[in-house]
């Protein structure tokens, strides 16, 4: 035998139950309640208006013509036959209008008389529906005309009009290059606003000091040239000297200087003689081929920075060289 249910079971089966029927008594009547459709809307009629035609002027009575009379009539008959050939003025039929288009339209006449009966010009009437008078070949308003010429001369695609806002774009590129800009930009009016903008100088190459050059003073003796490798000139200690000029001075005063040094140890050995004079005299070619560019014109920028500092290396080179053989060829001197 089957326990009946408690109540409060069958309590939570009749709610649920209520709810089902609520909802879909509520769905049903969401379903029902549909808006009708809305009436579809008349289609666009397109109604011709005919054009009315100009009034017809009537023609204008001829002139009176007399009739000759025979003579063997008598009076009055006479005057009864003039009276029936009398022609009488026609009397103008009211025009009925009829449909015209622009392809029968007549063009306007000419004004067979020049002036109005008001006195004014007469002119004829202008024809809206007649077709606009011809172009010239090669009109910019003909349609014709720019039909034909944008089917060679094609649009640019990336060509991009101008908008106004080209002035406040910081840049085109990231947001480093955007801040990098609006920086320089700060910047430079900032050293506009300074009062001594004028005074400020580019930033340019400048020569070393003229130091004098001590080897025992060098903190790393094995970059001197020694007698090992043949190089030993190189540690003279002399003070620096610029090139004199670059117009053949510096040049002029090596080759002196060599041939004051063959001059007065010409009793030495004429190789050892050489050897120790070889670095003046390629000193001496490198000098006039840097003589030889600033006379036959050469680049601003190696004229103003690379050729001076060249010149004054090679020429103070070359006086090194002809110190250490001076010392060398002390002992053998004439």
């Amino acid at each position: 035998m089957n326990k009946a249910a408690p109540p409060q079971d069958a309590l939570l089966h009749a709610s649920a139950l209520l709810i089902a029927v609520a909802v879909t008594m509520f769905t049903g009547w969401l379903l029902l309640d549909v808006p009708a459709p809305a009436p579809a809307q008349p289609a666009l009629d397109v109604v011709l208006i005919e054009r009315v035609p100009p009034p017809v002027e009537p023609p204008s009575e001829p002139d009176f013509v007399p009739v000759p009379m025979p003579r063997d009539r008598p009076h009055a008959p006479q005057t009864a036959s003039v009276a029936a050939n009398t022609p009488r003025p026609v009397q103008p039929q009211p025009s009925t209008p009829r449909k015209q288009t622009a392809a029968n339209t007549p063009p306007p006449a000419r004004p067979s008389r020049l002036f109005n009966a008001d006195g004014r010009v007469a002119l004829p009437e202008a024809d809206p529906m007649r077709a606009p008078p011809g172009r010239a070949p090669g009109d910019p308003d003909d349609p014709k005309f720019v039909a034909a010429k944008n089917t060679f001369e094609r649009r640019n695609p990336i060509d991009v009009p101008p908008t106004g806002f080209e002035s406040d774009w910081a840049t085109e590129g990231t947001l480093g290059k955007a801040l990098l800009g609006k920086a320089t930009k700060r910047l430079q009016k900032i050293a506009d606003a300074m009062p001594f903008k004028r005074d400020i100088q580019q930033a340019r190459a400048r020569p070393p000091p003229p130091v004098r050059f001590n080897p025992a003073l060098h903190e790393r003796p094995s970059d001197l040239g020694s007698e090992a490798t043949g190089d030993a000139y190189k540690a003279a200690p002399i003070a620096f000297e610029p090139a004199p000029g670059l117009q053949g001075e510096a040049s002029r005063r090596i080759r002196q200087a060599i041939g004051e040094v063959e001059a007065a140890h010409g009793g030495c050995e004429r190789k050892r003689l050489r050897e120790l004079l070889a670095p003046a005299i390629v000193r001496v070619d490198e000098l006039q081929r840097i003589e030889r560019a600033m006379a036959s014109g050469v680049d601003p920028i190696r004229a103003e920075q690379l050729l001076p500092r060249s010149a004054d290396m090679a020429y103070d080179q070359a006086r090194r060289a002809i110190w250490y053989a001076k010392q060398q060829l002390a002992t053998c001197a004439s």
